[in-house]
């Protein structure tokens, strides 16, 4: 019998992509700081169990610094600040922590799903929802690095004819438009080669439709996260619920 990481690892793709759907929605019901807490916490205890926490908190870093920006940007400027500490606005403070929170949850979830996932299998399932999905994703994900090494070079180029970027955001706001703007032209020009090469060589996105094959853990997965959907509507709507 295979040990239950490998099941886990194993469960349907499909079954996944709900699971990860339904805690999504999940967790933009959730309103309270302590409960989006526990939804991370619980997310990097799953992570720890199937031993990819290490990869996943090297992706969740920049993360981190974002959702601290937000919490200090809220705490010091929010309008709706009526209590402070300081200059510290409490209502601030807990607005800009639950949008942390819920930023870091939502990232979590998909990079848990990203990690336990072969990126063909994640085109694959695409492909099976539409076979033109799965050919855009692998197009994109293809291109990318492709498009970081041209904005390098081009970056290169222009310092060398004067481009002068500055220490003030505007300054550095119009150097970057000067690099951005070759750059979208290129990728523009790209994606028209490419889809001429794929009219040329004779894509056709109609394709044999194939059958999903559940099983009693794949269920069992999406009853889970069913059931933490309930349970953030019920914590959500408690006193709409209980008034009725």
């Amino acid at each position: 019998m295979l040990p239950v990481k490998q099941k886990l690892r194993n469960i349907n793709i499909g079954a996944q992509a709900i699971l990860v759907l339904l805690v999504l929605l999940s967790l933009l019901f959730l309103h309270t700081w302590f409960a989006l807490l526990v939804a991370t916490l619980l997310s990097l205890l799953i992570a720890a169990y199937l031993g990819i926490l290490i990869p996943l908190l090297k992706r969740l870093l920049p993360i981190v610094y974002l959702g601290s920006v937000i919490i200090l940007l809220h705490t010091l400027v929010n309008p709706h600040n009526r209590h402070f500490i300081y200059f510290f606005g409490l209502e601030g403070f807990n607005y800009g922590l639950i949008t942390a929170l819920r930023l870091l949850g939502i990232v979590t979830v998909t990079q848990i799903f990203m990690l336990i996932n072969p990126l063909r299998k994640i085109i694959s399932a695409l492909s099976w929802i539409h076979p033109d999905l799965g050919i855009v994703l692998g197009l994109v994900l293809s291109i990318l690095p492709v498009i970081r090494q041209q904005m390098d070079v081009t970056l290169g180029v222009q310092i060398a004819r004067g481009l002068r970027i500055g220490k003030y955001p505007w300054q550095r706001i119009q150097a970057y438009l000067a690099v951005m703007i070759p750059i979208i032209i290129k990728s523009l020009i790209r994606a028209q080669i490419m889809a001429q090469l794929l009219h040329v060589r004779g894509y056709d996105s109609k394709g044999e439709k194939r059958q999903i094959h559940w099983d009693i853990t794949d269920k069992l997965v999406i009853a889970s996260g069913l059931c933490f959907l309930i349970i953030s509507l019920w914590i959500r709507y408690k006193s709409v619920f209980t008034s009725l």
